[in-house]
């Protein structure tokens, strides 16, 4: 099957070409477990929160929804770019009218107590696989590597090869051959603004160009990405991004996760 890098090598010249795939980056991806593959998480369902912790709350002080519950112990298995927690649970809620979110860790042989609260969504199991990722639209990684973010929008995405620009032979692959969009690690989706940038300016570190701006946004890392399905409807064809510093993450500390909602 042709692949990302193949589509590069023959449409790109070779220069361009290298420093993209220099990107790349592997992630899992999450999709829904058929018949006997084996589990790595779920989408909605019940919360086994540590006993003695609250239902997590949002701005409003209303119930978030749990929308996703990853078995890390099982991601391990999987390469991916980031280090996760080797064991233990990873929850994730969302406040759907709001801004409210939250990321909580339950590290193995935490005594959890079963509840449901909130917008409670039907279990769907998760299989995982990885995949190599590659920079999206114009990422803060990517624009380093071309010198800015407009020259990497002409360089890579508007590069015109037998009469087509690269974005569209590429938009034309991820149609035929995406799969999945939820995402654990590697490069994110970006249907509006990158969510590193987000991040980087919501830390004052300026915006493209600014030496500071990159710094920060090479701070951080992909956590997970949910897109819409069937039972969960973000919005106009909407996903979810929750991004964390990698220095946070080794120090499994989930509370400053950035979370972001890219839609059309």
């Amino acid at each position: 099957m042709t692949t990302f890098a193949d589509l590069a090598r023959a449409h790109l010249p070779a220069d361009t070409a290298d420093r993209l795939l220099a990107l790349l980056r592997p992630a899992i991806q999450l999709s829904i477990a058929q018949d006997d593959q084996p589990v790595v998480g779920r989408l909605g369902g019940a919360a086994d929160l540590p006993e003695g912790v609250p239902w997590p709350v949002g701005p409003s002080s209303r119930p978030l929804s749990l929308v996703a519950t990853l078995d890390c112990a099982r991601l391990a298995r999987h390469e991916v770019d980031i280090e996760l927690p080797g064991d233990g649970a990873l929850l994730f809620f969302v406040e759907f009218e709001g801004d409210g979110d939250a990321v909580i860790h339950v590290p193995a042989g935490t005594p959890t107590l079963r509840q449901s609260e909130g917008w409670a969504h039907p279990e769907e199991l998760l299989t995982a696989r990885t995949v190599l990722t590659w920079p999206d639209n114009v990422q803060p990684e990517l624009a380093e590597a071309f010198g800015g973010d407009l020259a990497a929008f002409e360089a890579v995405w508007r590069h015109v090869s037998a009469g087509r620009e690269f974005m569209e032979v590429i938009g034309e692959y991820e149609r035929r051959h995406h799969g999945s969009r939820h995402q654990v690690g590697g490069h994110a989706m970006v249907l509006q603004v990158p969510f590193e940038a987000v991040a980087a300016q919501r830390q004052g570190a300026g915006w493209y160009g600014e030496e500071s701006f990159h710094a920060e946004a090479r701070q951080w890392a992909l956590l997970l990405q949910l897109d819409e399905t069937d039972h969960m409807i973000w919005g106009d064809g909407a996903h979810l991004i929750w991004g964390i510093r990698r220095d946070h993450l080794a120090a499994r500390d989930f509370s400053k996760t950035v979370f972001d909602v890219q839609g059309h």
